[in-house]
């Protein structure tokens, strides 16, 4: 049992919570929620003893075993097979002491070490540590690759990997799914539902919250609140608790009559198909949603240009891709004035290529991208936030882009989007990946849209935010194309759905459980490394036939990788010079500066050539095992 007994903490001029008695038994799995900002990291850091609380108790038994994932790389030269194995330290230290007692011939020291790896059933060490990385989306061919060799994002699953195969009696997650497609997320859904020790996941993704937690404890205000339940029970408990406040009633009932009349209207104009009767279903439980956001500082909403034009866009015969490299092939799409897409396939299948291609930030490698004149695109991505001027503040942003607007009421719409007060006069270097997701969201509503392309733009956002997005889109007038790894946003947003795969972009005709038990269903079908042993006997027939196509797949692999490498040694060195006091002198602004748009450019193409590495990659085992 571990517990906070009268805490308080403070961090800086910041009291993230006072008085906070909790009490956290064996076996609970407990979702950890509240705005960014709030603690929900530093609470964790309490758990560990990196912090200490400054009144009260933090009572944790002895000798409980603690895992928790890093945010760094400690052993970038490692292979990611080594790197994860080095997760469980207690076989790492009997496998050294082994090899040690081997190297002196100590027969005593080698008898003791062989008899604690025995115990310890150090041989299922390295095929759990395969099973960690498979399901978290490394391929076996990457087993044996350095850690260096991989980006951030694939580098913080390595930092998940390492954290499950420790032993443990308490598992501290903080945003696991941050870097995850759905079928990783899937696995872990259901690897963390049979975890036999207590669990602490801080996350803002409800539906994963959903399927793992049993209990939620919430940072409201200052205090620390339990409520009994998954996610969306928490959710119905407040809107309850909001209910009963007499000031709240008149706003509940406003809410209550505008989501009843919108859920109305879309069930009256909704054909018969699978995917709108599930929307239909989906709004229908919002109204905690609705009611819980009353409360939030967050006040978001799209604008909508008027009368707009039908089909907004045709894609005739398009392939897209990069430098010739054709990704998704033979895409034959219209795109009416109110269609609600979901974009939905595996991490590298061609997404983010599409919708690049659709808002000309990349020309086709062929076939007809066209656009009606009358058109008006919104579009967010993540390289948006890494693109903001970094010395420019939330005001200036927001004047740039509506010249014409007094600063007042720009100040006034900002808040909408928890910039108050002074936070306008924050330089964008010091915000957050959340806020600044918020400030271009706050830009993109702005406009007079009609045709809407979002590409995760949930990634950095805390739960309320998530929320506010979700009751904004079901008011947006326009056509809605969106890319996330958010089922409850697809779920209650989309009406239809495209699904990449193997180069082709199909409609898919289920809803978003379908396409969640046909992930499910896929990955247990055969396990990894029964499907690379099928059809070895074939594969050595063909093999002569296939090795003049496989030759130029592999050099354009090795070049990409090269490309990838180098841009990797670039990106740390940036980082390095970033992490050096000097450059934070009054005489080094220029030079930060251009470090920083450095690091943006560097970003934006390591993205690039990451996903076209992913497309070589697949190109090649697909040629290789044809």
């Amino acid at each position: 049992m571990i517990s906070l007994q009268s805490a308080a903490l403070r961090r800086g001029s910041k009291q993230l919570f006072e008085n906070a008695t909790l009490t956290l038994h064996a076996g609970e799995k407990i979702g950890i929620i509240g705005h960014n900002g709030c603690g929900k990291s530093s609470l964790f850091k309490v758990f560990v003893n990196e912090l200490e609380v400054d009144v009260g108790d933090v009572i944790v038994p002895k000798g409980l075993q603690v895992a928790i994932t890093k945010q760094e790389i400690d052993k970038p030269s490692s292979t990611i097979l080594d790197y994860v194995l080095d997760g469980d330290q207690t076989i790492r230290h009997w496998q050294h002491k082994y090899s040690q007692a081997v190297e002196t011939n100590d027969d005593d020291a080698i008898a003791k070490a062989s008899e604690m790896l025995d115990t310890l059933q150090a041989w299922r060490a390295e095929p759990l540590a395969k099973q960690l990385l498979t399901g978290l989306g490394f391929d076996p061919e990457d087993f044996q690759r350095t850690v260096s060799n991989f980006s951030g994002g694939w580098q913080m699953r390595l930092n998940l990997a390492r954290a499950l195969i420790k032993p443990s009696d308490l598992l501290l997650l903080d945003e696991p799914t941050n870097h995850l497609d759905l079928d990783a997320i899937l696995w872990l859904e259901n690897w963390l539902v049979s975890y036999p020790g207590t669990l602490l996941l801080i996350s803002h993704d409800r539906t994963f919250l959903d399927a793992v937690v049993n209990r939620i404890i919430h940072f409201q205000g200052l205090e620390l609140k339990s409520y009994a339940g998954n996610y969306s029970a928490f959710e119905h408990q407040l809107a309850e608790q909001m209910a009963l406040e007499a000031s709240m009633q008149k706003k509940i009932e406003k809410q209550r009559k505008h989501l009843t009349s919108f859920v109305d209207r879309f069930r009256y104009k909704a054909s018969k198909a699978k995917q709108a009767q599930s929307r239909v279903k989906q709004l229908e439980k919002l109204e905690d949603v609705a009611i819980t956001q009353l409360k939030s500082a967050y006040r978001f909403e799209f604008h909508t240009k008027d009368k707009p034009p039908n089909p907004l866009s045709r894609l005739e015969d398009l392939q897209v891709g990069y430098d010739q490299t054709v990704i998704v092939d033979n895409i034959q799409w219209i795109i009416q004035a109110r269609d609600r897409v979901g974009i939905i396939g595996s991490n590298g299948c061609g997404k983010s290529t599409l919708l690049k291609t659709l808002v000309g930030d990349l020309k086709p490698v062929s076939g007809e991208c066209w656009l009606s004149d009358k058109t008006r695109i919104g579009y967010f991505d993540q390289h948006q936030l890494k693109q903001l001027d970094p010395d420019s503040t939330v005001i200036e942003v927001a004047q740039r882009a509506f010249p014409e607007e007094r600063e007042q009421a720009l100040m006034d719409y900002l808040g909408g989007f928890a910039f108050g007060g002074d936070r306008v006069y924050q330089p964008c270097h010091s915000l957050s990946g959340g806020e600044k997701s918020r400030l271009i969201l706050s830009i993109l509503m702005r406009q007079e849209l009609n045709l809407l392309i979002l590409d995760e733009p949930t990634n950095h956002l805390d739960l309320d935010a998530r929320n506010a997005l979700t009751l904004a889109l079901q008011n947006f007038e326009g056509a809605l194309i969106l890319v996330s790894h958010d089922r409850h946003l697809l779920e209650t947003s989309c009406e239809a759905y495209m699904h990449i795969s193997r180069g082709k972009m199909q409609p898919f005709n289920g809803t978003m459980e379908d396409y969640t038990q046909l992930i499910l269903a896929e990955n247990k079908t055969v396990s990894p490394s029964e499907k690379k042993s099928e059809g070895r006997k074939e594969a050595r027939q063909a093999a002569a036939l296939k090795r003049q196509q496989v030759a130029p797949l592999k050099k354009k692999l090795n070049a990409v990788e090269k490309k990838m490498q180098q841009l990797q040694v670039k990106s740390e060195d940036i980082e390095q010079q970033l992490a050096s006091p000097e450059m934070y002198e009054d005489g080094a602004k220029e030079k930060l500066k251009t470090l920083l748009q450095e690091q943006g450019e560097t970003d934006k193409q390591l993205q690039v050539i990451e996903e076209e590495y992913l497309q070589a990659l697949e190109a090649l085992e697909v040629a290789t095992d044809a």
